[in-house]
């Protein structure tokens, strides 16, 4: 069989798609990744090496990772068979595709409707999946069009609508009433709510989790201090999760992963919390001296970045950046809307004065 023939094989939705790359070599301050950048103290990472000095690594990992859904339960609420864990947040949402795959009566493949801009894995997994993806524009204001949504959701019948809320790479949250007035105007459909940086906005839908089967919500600890472990998961009804439960790896989740993501629910809690409460206050602080600059406008935010809009031109203002070893994201692709913004992470008060005096320097 020649070349061509195998990769005929291949979906043909996938030539829409460009493979995910990240740079060799990161800059000495990233601030386009979301990630946090505080490290481990080093008496947290003389915990985590005591316990894995105790973890027997030559077998494998504990199929369903028992003590780590135990914290979870205890962290978050909801009982242990509520959650399905994967490595982060990425692979629950291609589990949903997976397993929620059966096309509406009449329909020739699922629907999967979400808002536009968001998590770009929504779509992606969803095309790779054969799904039929949705984006519903947000409104000015970076919020949720009600109607919007719900005239998309009446008539394409999704199997699944997705709200990351903060929201990435606005950072706003979205309006809770809209969100519950979707959920609840929309029963047959199953709403998951994205918490990948609700630590940083105080605010979570686990009531409405526990009091509606077709809401579920996502979490990960990629976002707080853990994006190396790659840990993350969805709890929803246990009828569902069971369902769910049935295309998972059985070893998905690494042993060192599950002990290093069980001590951050636990032992390490406050020093997360301290990092948060840290990282919020640094938020607030670089939006004021980035708005101090005629040329920048920073989105109000609720995460761990900020949606700056640059009067400028973007790739002249990141490659001027680049040049002084600062990382931020640029949006060449995707919604037209956010063609004349960055993104920039909250990095730690060192690394945030570094990216304000090489600003003051770029911009005059």
């Amino acid at each position: 069989m020649s070349l061509e023939s195998l990769k005929s094989l291949f979906r043909p939705e996938l030539e829409e798609l460009s493979a995910y790359r990240v740079p060799p070599r990161p800059p000495e301050v990233k601030l386009d990744a979301n990630e946090s950048p505080w490290p481990l103290t080093p008496e947290a990472r003389a915990r985590l090496a005591s316990v894995m000095h105790a973890t027997d690594i030559n077998r494998y990992p504990d199929g369903r990772a028992t003590e780590l859904r135990e914290a979870l339960a205890w962290a978050l609420g909801g009982s242990t068979d509520e959650y399905v864990l994967g490595s982060g947040s990425d692979e629950l949402i291609a589990l949903l595709a997976t397993a929620m795959c059966q096309p509406r009566d009449g329909a020739e493949r699922p629907a999967v409707v979400y808002p536009d801009p968001t998590f770009v894995m929504y779509g992606i997994t969803s095309r790779a999946h054969g799904w039929k993806p949705i984006g519903v524009p947000l409104d000015e204001r970076w919020d949720l069009d009600a109607d919007a949504m719900a005239e998309t959701i009446e008539r394409e019948r999704p199997n699944l609508v997705y709200y990351a809320t903060p929201n990435n790479p606005t950072g706003n949250c979205f309006s809770r009433e809209k969100v519950e007035a979707l959920v609840d105007a929309f029963p047959d459909t199953l709403h998951v709510i994205d918490e990948a940086y609700g630590a940083y906005s105080g605010q979570s839908y686990a009531t409405l989790c526990e009091e509606r089967a077709q809401c579920a919500l996502l979490g990960t600890l990629s976002k707080v201090g853990f994006a190396g472990i790659r840990v993350g998961w969805v709890r929803l009804d246990e009828a569902l999760s069971a369902e769910l439960e049935k295309v998972r790896q059985p070893f998905n989740l690494n042993t060192a992963s599950q002990v290093v993501a069980r001590l951050a629910l636990t032992d390490l809690a406050p020093l997360l919390e301290t990092q948060i409460t840290s990282i919020v206050a640094e938020r607030e602080r670089l939006a004021a001296e980035l708005d101090r600059h005629g040329a920048l406008h920073c989105f109000p935010s609720d995460a761990n970045f900020l949606l700056v809009r640059y009067t400028g031109d973007v790739e002249e203002l990141c490659r001027a950046l680049l040049d002084r070893e600062i990382a931020v994201r640029q949006f060449k692709h995707g919604n037209s809307r956010l063609r004349s913004c960055v993104r920039i992470t909250i990095g730690t008060p060192e690394e945030n004065q570094r990216l304000v005096e090489a600003l003051g320097d770029i911009l005059g």
